[in-house]
């Protein structure tokens, strides 16, 4: 590329541009009039290969790092003089970085307040009710879905607009050094982590690993010197208590703290007492009470009334499988299966083991990225299956191979499993939990039940 070194385009320029076409796209099978496309890089796909095709569907402009791709662009407008004009054509050495780049320098120059959140367990569902409760007294904007990663951050800073009083961004990480990484973009005011469990423990390699990369998001706000520099804490997490930094907020449900609460027997349905307010939620699990917690937390630093935080947090429905209920024709699922680790397992094992009612199932789907503990982790989880007084257990993924105990059943896919339940008298009158990491796929089975 380096021929063409003297036409890289500047993050200033590409800034000119943004400020007047908002809207960015990664994805050329959805671009809109006016969009900006980056085209990013993948593993199994180059963005490059359809920059032009973007132009031709209207986008305003893109930003590419291909020179093939590049030189045919410029020879395209060279033939075709002014009789056909599209749009502006970004020239840079790396899209994902310019990416990340346009991302930091617009965040610099927002007054937006940017709460950072991470943790092992339960970010998306706090991040949505925390939107909810910050969303009913200011202007807010909160990361799509888990757009929580190093392309997701930079597309949810972009999506914040100069009138934005309060923004919630999502971090999520697999590897040492991510977290911090995300923050050198996000620059968070104030960062709040749910948990640090053991998730991904083959891409961290060790407990210590996942703790260190989780708290860069403590130690970012705690050394940004921002005004707004505050954190939430967790007081019942080993890993997060007494976080040594003046300006913090403390919450629990056992140890001392700012903001104590309790959780209520409420038929399986999360409920939180909390100064003198009941909080019934929609969500499955009395795990699910942190969550609350940390979102009510939050709205009372932020001034909110606490019946207006009650409001917000039982108005909000739980969906994308997570702690999502689903009731059919014959049967009340459980959905919990966006996202699997040993932690998260255990609390919603234990949490349905507590839930009232007269038949229950668990489809438990395999957990991923665990790597050497991986063996260890699952036969503990079949282990506290087997303690429980479940009508039955399915064990899905080849984790589970030769685990099951009596009552229990084995399949090595979802899809497996779904064609043979197709097969066999179907199951009715019963509430199942249906659990497991993303890639086990284990929501097909809904259809079946």
């Amino acid at each position: 590329m380096e021929q063409h070194n003297q036409n890289y385009s500047t993050v200033e320029q590409i800034y000119d541009l943004y400020l007047r076409y908002p809207h960015i796209s990664t994805d050329s099978r959805n671009i809109k009039q006016g969009d900006v496309f980056f085209a990013l890089r993948g593993e199994n796909f180059d963005g490059n290969n359809f920059a032009l095709q973007a132009l031709e569907q209207g986008a305003a402009a893109v930003v590419s790092d291909s020179v093939q791709v590049f030189e045919k662009y410029q020879e395209t407008e060279r033939r075709s003089g002014e009789t056909k004009r599209r749009g502006i054509f970004f020239f840079c050495r790396d899209s994902l970085q310019m990416l990340q780049e346009l991302a930091k320098y617009h965040r610099n120059r927002l007054k937006t307040t940017i709460i950072g959140i991470s943790g092992t367990n339960g970010k998306t569902t706090t991040k949505e009710l925390i939107y909810s409760v910050l969303s009913s007294a200011f202007k807010t904007r909160a990361t799509a879905g888990n757009l929580n990663n190093h392309i997701g951050v930079p597309l949810t800073l972009l999506s914040i607009t100069a009138d934005t009083e309060v923004a919630i961004v999502e971090m999520g990480a697999n590897h040492p050094g991510e977290i911090a990484f995300l923050c050198s973009i996000a620059s968070p005011d104030m960062g709040i982590l749910t948990n640090i469990g053991t998730a991904h423990i083959e891409g961290f390699k060790s407990r210590e690993n996942i703790i260190t990369t989780k708290k860069a998001l403590f130690e970012s706000v705690k050394n940004s010197h921002s005004s707004k520099a505050h954190l939430f804490v967790n007081q019942d997490d080993e890993a997060l208590k007494d976080y040594d930094f003046e300006a913090k907020t403390t919450y629990s449900l056992v140890n001392p703290s700012d903001y104590k609460g309790r959780s209520i027997d409420c038929s399986g349905y999360a409920s939180l007492w909390i100064e003198d307010t009941e909080i019934q939620s929609s969500l499955v699990g009395s795990y699910n009470c942190y969550n609350m917690l940390a979102a009510y937390v939050i709205g009372r630093y932020f001034g909110i009334a606490k019946d207006q935080i009650r409001k917000s947090i039982e108005q909000y429905k739980p969906a994308n499988q997570r702690s999502q209920i689903l009731k059919t024709r014959s049967n009340t699922l459980i959905l919990d299966c966006y996202n699997a680790n040993p932690s998260s397992c255990r609390s919603a094992i234990e949490a349905f083991a507590n839930m009232k009612a007269e038949r229950k199932m668990v489809f438990m789907g395999a957990m991923r990225e665990l790597g050497e503990v991986s063996e260890q982790e699952h036969k503990n989880c079949v282990d506290l299956l087997a303690g429980k007084d479940f009508e039955q257990v399915i064990l899905v993924g080849k984790e589970y191979r030769g685990l099951q105990r009596e009552k229990m059943r084995w399949f090595e896919t979802s899809q497996e499993l779904a064609d043979t339940l197709s097969a066999e008298p179907k199951i009715e009158g019963c509430t199942i939990l249906i659990k497991g990491s993303r890639t086990t796929r284990m929501e097909i089975v809904q259809d079946v039940l």
